[in-house]
């Protein structure tokens, strides 16, 4: 429950906004309200909130858990890394997502990894692969996750996918993706983050684990925020990139995020669709795991984070909906059984 017993972190100031407050005008039946709640609670959820038409329809805490809480929602954080390259295109600092990452990280010149464009990285197509086989303490996948040199651990990443064609779900590529944003801006990303994205959102304060003191953030997994925040980067898409009169991302950028990429029709750029529907939806070469969607979901426009073992906030741009679930890792999550039964409760 404590999310700070990880050290090092590095704050990403918010703004403190009003927290939302649930709405006196229910757009979700009782009956459907009451099946999500029964579902969570079997999956052992922490939270579960569901906003629909600008208002909040469900807010559901367990253990302890609030509003003020943060959790570790794993790999929901590397949408946000997609949002902030966006906000680095718009304001000049990337020019381009077909140039060549080397360009904002000069480390990387003259290497074959290097070479591929950022787009690659966006679409999890960089031909980098997620390290197989038996994973011990010093490889470098557990040193990418735990270790205090992330550099060093995804330079000894496998590059064993074929580059823009094979879909190859791999946390380095975000990681990538991150160093570029703080090449190009010359900024921490922390500061990049909170200046473009989660001040002009209204999200509280959150933080970022770091491999080391004044280290690199973990980009892919690790950005400790609470529930209500997780709902207003959903708003930040649903609205394509707009809060209120401000255009923070693009909304041409929002549109190529959400697209089918060409190594995937499942996903786009650090973001999952649900369309087409995939009964068994896997990561690629080097990971086993693979998650059902018994049913196709109800609508062709759902969008979802997705973090390990049911971590997930759902966007449905047809309903103006939203919905997150966060709790205990759950290894017998179906992608779309929550959406539905919501949907179900939608006139």
């Amino acid at each position: 429950k404590d999310v700070d017993w990880y050290k090092p972190q590095e704050a990403v100031a918010g703004s403190n906004a009003k927290k939302l407050q649930p709405t006196s005008k229910p757009k979700i039946s009782a009956a459907a309200i009451e099946k999500a709640i029964a579902l969570a609670e079997r999956e052992k959820s922490y939270a579960l909130l569901a906003w629909k038409d600008g208002e909040l329809q469900l807010e559901k805490y367990w253990d302890d858990f609030d509003q003020s809480s943060r959790y570790v929602t794993a790999s929901m954080a590397k949408t946000v890394v997609a949002l902030a390259v966006g906000t680095a295109v718009a304001e000049g600092h990337i020019r381009s997502v077909d140039d060549p990452i080397s360009d904002y990280i000069s480390t990387m010149k003259n290497t074959r990894r290097g070479s591929m464009p950022i787009r690659a990285f966006l679409e999890m197509a960089s031909g980098m692969q997620t390290p197989g086989g038996k994973r011990t303490t010093d490889g470098a996948y557990w040193q990418y996750s735990l270790g205090d040199d992330i550099g060093e651990a995804t330079a000894r990443w496998p590059d064993d996918c074929v580059p823009l064609k094979e879909f190859c779900y791999a946390n380095g590529s975000t990681a990538m993706l991150g160093w570029a944003i703080e090449g190009a801006t010359g900024m921490r990303y922390a500061e990049w983050l909170s200046r473009t994205i989660w001040q002009p959102i209204g999200a509280s304060d959150a933080t970022l684990w770091l491999d080391r003191e004044s280290g690199s953030p973990r980009y892919s997994c690790c950005l400790m925020a609470n529930a209500q925040d997780w709902l207003r980067v959903g708003m930040l898409v649903l609205k394509n990139g707009k809060v209120g009169k401000d255009q923070l991302v693009p909304d041409n950028w929002i549109k190529q995020m959400t697209a089918p990429s060409p190594a995937n029709p499942n996903y786009g750029w650090q973001v999952w669709r649900g369309s087409p529907h995939a009964p068994k939806r896997g990561y690629g070469k080097g990971i086993n795991a693979a998650v059902p969607a018994a049913e196709p979901f109800a609508r062709e426009d759902v969008y979802y984070l997705d973090g390990s073992a049911g971590q997930r906030l759902y966007i449905i741009p047809s309903e103006n909906l939203l919905i997150v679930r966060i709790g205990t890792p759950s290894f017998t999550w179906d992608d779309s059984a929550l959406p539905n039964i919501i949907l179900a409760g939608i006139d």
